[in-house]
């Protein structure tokens, strides 16, 4: 059986902005186990996203996650306090997915392991698939398949839970966190 590892952010890169910056990582056996969350995103002419969709909605996606058999690991940069380690922008970007997917492969039951990461400019997909490999040869992984991506449901779900956990951070409200904590893990 080969796992799946699906990859988003949340915030910001720049020193301005955001103070916090997120990458969450979902990781699962089965991408089935994501459909029924999946179903509940609303679907429009565009891509449904945690920050454009109603509260209801939002808290609807999170409660059919914490239902899953999935388990979730995040980053989360405090850019006021940690940017002399993570640097700023691309290598913020890099660092910060790069400790995700670490811990992500970490975290999964699996030798065979497909990551997918939300398709972005910060990183190119020979760079992310060197970093992955890499990363899958010192953690004794196979990677099946490594790829970013514009369009994929279980990225869609990880930006819901990247959105909750950079709620709970950047404004301090944990509801939306709080919905998720049962799946969060540690590795």
């Amino acid at each position: 059986m080969t796992g799946l590892i699906a990859i988003d952010e949340s915030g910001d890169l720049g020193p301005r902005g955001s103070r916090y910056f997120v990458v969450a990582a979902i990781v699962t056996d089965r991408s089935r186990h994501l459909l029924k969350a999946y179903k509940t995103i609303p679907k429009g002419n565009t891509e449904m996203k945690f920050y454009s969709v109603a509260y209801k909605d939002k808290k609807r996606v999170l409660t059919e996650v914490a239902g899953t058999n999935v388990r979730v690991v995040y980053v989360c940069v405090d850019k006021e306090k940690q940017i002399e380690t993570y640097g700023s922008g691309n290598e913020l970007y890099r660092r910060a997915l790069e400790e995700v997917i670490k811990s992500a492969l970490l975290v999964s039951q699996y030798k065979d392991v497909n990551v997918f990461v939300d398709k972005s400019r910060f990183i190119k997909n020979g760079d992310l698939k060197e970093m992955v490999n890499g990363l899958s040869q010192e953690l004794g992984k196979n990677i099946v398949k490594c790829d970013k991506v514009s369009s994929n449901k279980c990225v869609s779900i990880a930006d819901f839970v990247a959105g909750a956990i950079w709620t709970k951070y950047e404004t301090g409200n944990e509801e939306f966190f709080e919905t998720i904590k049962v799946v969060i893990r540690c590795p």
